[in-house]
């Protein structure tokens, strides 16, 4: 069984957008969860996966924003093509190879911006990557029982998707670009220094020469 899960701002723009193509990708088993009226996206996200994790027969969590709009039924098979890999804990339509922590700091460089030494560009298709765009986020039933989202990124935004990536990694799990028919319909808003504040706080999360306290578990929340 998959489920489905939107953290909603617009209950006008989910019922135009997201709802529609749930209904499109949705198994007549298939869960449908939502929460609203929250001022971050990592509580109830957490929240929908606590509620998932008690589902019987649950295959996969589909988060989505409520802007995304997945464009056909092929979701279901596509995502158990995926995770066939036990390994693979997460997947999505876009991915690519991030930088290491403590280069987030550098002001010329955001968080999740692709390492230019790797020498490789955002990813699409299916391909092994370090973290997946949060505007469709499929996660492993392993994952969603054994892993949440960091709540010290709640008051921004940006980097909660680099942070699951990050942590479905660090228990041993793969991220993976998958091929997944949807359309971001947002309104495209330039916001580098948010993303530039998500890095700084990502980065000592999870670079512990980065945080002068004892040292502890770089991917706790």
């Amino acid at each position: 069984m998959i489920a489905f899960a939107t953290a909603i701002t617009s209950t006008t723009v989910y019922a135009e957008i997201a709802l529609p193509g749930i209904e499109r990708a949705a198994e007549s088993d298939s869960v449908i969860l939502t929460r609203s009226g929250y001022d971050s996206i990592q509580q109830p996200y957490n929240e929908m996966m606590d509620e998932a994790a008690s589902l019987p027969g649950l295959e996969a969590l589909v988060l989505l924003h409520q802007d995304l709009e997945l464009l056909d039924d092929s979701l279901p098979r596509r995502v158990r093509e995926v995770f066939a890999d036990p390994r693979v804990g997460l997947t999505g339509p876009l991915g690519g190879c991030i930088s290491k922590p403590h280069c987030w700091l550098w002001p010329d460089v955001a968080y999740g911006t692709v390492d230019p030494q790797a020498g490789r560009g955002p990813v699409v298709g299916s391909e092994e990557v370090d973290a997946v765009d949060g505007a469709l986020l499929v996660l492993a039933p392993w994952a969603v029982r054994g892993l949440r989202f960091g709540e010290g990124l709640s008051e921004l935004f940006h980097g909660y998707d680099v942070d699951i990536g990050l942590r479905v990694g660090v228990r041993g799990g793969k991220v993976i670009c998958h091929d997944l028919p949807c359309h971001h319909r947002r309104e495209i808003k330039d916001d580098y220094e948010g993303q530039q504040l998500a890095g700084i706080a990502l980065a000592r999360m999870w670079d512990p020469t980065l945080r002068p306290e004892a040292w502890i578990p770089a991917f706790q929340s």
